[in-house]
């Protein structure tokens, strides 16, 4: 099981890539090449990554389609 600690650092790439999917794809990419030897690190790095590119796909096309202005 994963420690606090582990959970707190996800936890936060989540909450990155999610207010602004950049700094979410940089924040796993920083955690999956730091984290080499965490198992529980590297794969959620990995899924921050995707989640990030996710929202942010996601926020392209509600721009596109005029569904929010752009910032």
């Amino acid at each position: 099981m994963a420690e606090t600690k582990e959970i707190i650092i996800a936890l936060v790439g989540y909450i990155l890539g999610f207010l602004s999917p950049i700094v979410g794809i940089i924040a796993g990419i920083v955690i999956f090449f730091t984290q080499r030897e965490n198992p529980f690190l590297k794969k959620q790095a990995k899924f921050i990554i995707v989640f990030a590119l996710i929202i942010w796909a996601i926020t392209i096309i509600c721009i596109t389609q005029g569904l929010y202005p752009s910032l």
